[in-house]
This record gives C-alpha cells, sequence and structure tokens, in this order.
C-alpha cells in the first residue's frame, strides 16, 4: 500500500490507499520537424523541451465510516483543489516530487456503498524535482556548487546587498545590479523575474547574455562583487 501527497493533503486524509506502484513514464521530447520539398529526410531541430506525462494510481477508498457520495464528493474536492500546477509526492519515489493538476473525470467503482476503487490520473510537468534540489545554500565568498544530474537547473537566488551596484556571476552569466535597487532581491531563473517581495525589480538588472543563471550539469563557478554581501541558492535539481 502506498500514499499520496497532493497540494500539500495526504492521501490517507481523505481515507485512500494506493494498491500498486505507478508506471514509470519517460516523458516525450518535443522536435520540430521541418520536411523540404525536394530533400531527402526531415529537418529535425531539438527544442530541448518535454512534453507533459501522466502519474496513474490505483486507489482503493474506504467509507464505512461515512455515506459513499459524501466521501466521494470529499476525494473529488481534493483532486480539484489546487486551481494550478501544485505539488505531487509519493511513498514511491521519497526523494522526489512533480508539479501537477487533476484534469480528469473521476470515475469510481461503487463496491456494495463501502468502498470504492478507481484510477487517479494526474498531469504532471516533464522534471522530476529532487527534494535535494529545495535545499538553500547561502555563501559569502565565492564558492563552486556541483550538478550531479545531466539536465541544467533554473536556480532561485536570493541576494542580500548594501544598496550600491553589485555584480552576480553564475558560470558565464554575468548580472549586474544597479544601485538603490534595495537591500535584498530575489532572482527566480524558472520565472525569468526579479523581485523585491511584491514589487518587481527587473528594471534593476542587466543579464550580459540576456540569459538568467543556470547551474549547469558538472561544477558550476559562483562569485559576486560590489554591494553584493551575501547570495542565499535554491538550485531547484531535477531529471526525468
Amino acid at each position: 500500500m502506498g500514499v499520496i501527497a497532493f497540494n500539500g493533503v495526504s492521501s490517507a486524509d481523505v481515507g485512500i490507499e494506493v494498491e500498486k506502484f505507478p508506471s514509470y513514464d519517460i516523458p516525450e521530447k518535443e522536435y520540430d520537424i521541418i520536411h523540404v520539398p525536394g530533400r531527402n529526410g526531415d529537418i529535425v531541430i531539438d527544442t530541448g523541451t518535454y512534453k507533459n506525462v501522466s502519474r496513474i494510481y490505483e486507489v482503493s477508498i474506504a467509507t464505512r465510516d461515512i455515506a459513499f457520495h459524501r466521501k466521494m464528493g470529499r476525494v473529488a474536492q481534493w483532486l480539484y483543489s489546487a486551481s494550478g500546477y501544485a505539488r505531487l509526492e509519493d511513498s514511491y519515489e521519497p526523494d522526489s516530487y512533480r508539479l501537477a493538476i487533476y484534469n480528469k473525470k473521476v470515475s469510481i467503482e461503487n463496491l456494495f456503498n463501502e468502498a470504492g476503487k478507481a484510477k487517479l490520473e494526474f498531469n504532471c510537468k516533464p522534471q522530476r524535482f529532487l527534494k535535494s534540489g529545495d535545499i538553500p545554500t547561502t555563501l559569502t565568498t565565492s564558492s563552486i556548487i556541483h550538478n550531479d544530474t545531466p539536465f541544467d537547473a533554473l536556480p532561485m537566488i536570493d541576494v542580500v546587498t548594501d544598496n550600491t551596484a553589485g555584480e552576480l556571476v553564475v558560470g558565464d552569466t554575468v548580472l549586474s545590479i544597479a544601485a538603490n535597487a534595495g537591500l535584498s532581491l530575489t532572482i527566480n531563473s524558472e520565472l525569468q523575474d526579479v523581485y523585491s517581495g511584491t514589487a518587481n525589480k527587473n528594471s534593476y538588472i542587466t543579464l550580459n547574455s540576456g540569459i538568467f543563471p543556470k547551474l549547469v550539469p558538472g561544477n558550476n563557478t559562483i562569485s559576486f562583487t560590489g554591494g553584493i554581501q551575501s547570495i542565499t541558492i535554491t538550485p531547484k535539481w531535477w531529471t526525468i
């Protein structure tokens, strides 16, 4: 028997038990395929992205403590509780999680009004995020961060400054911060956004390559100068 946690709520809290290991679906890689008339073979362009995958759980639902229709209502409320992607974890892959939505019809077999059986299919982003990638590391001097995965990670970087100009270097990316940007900034490479609380700070930064910082596979050298006092990196490691 297994357990699912979706949008911060455990399946055990709604009386659900997972009866079977879910299949492990490797996401489909996206290519742009272009056919040129008069030429043998298509032109294939690797987009570097992947399509969503399904995560399917075969579950049983106990209903002895409550009327069948009421329990099914609670299950539906749980599955549709998120308005967008939410964190999906299970006891089969305890070191990772996915970002998922539930957008399928729920069909639950009624077993004499005492139990139910169903297949729950979550629509997941292709990444399997490692929980170790959610652990922040604070740096007060130049350092090296090693990426053990084969994929570029898009980190979240919290910067503490003395409100004067500074420069942050992550690998090949140089990010310049203007004076008066504030005492703290968050650089979110996944969203390609810079903010302090709810205040947008994109106008205070300049990227030498136009690309937000990323942590490539292997060693990544990180340094900072000027008014930057320290940085805290949450790397967001992932794999498929």
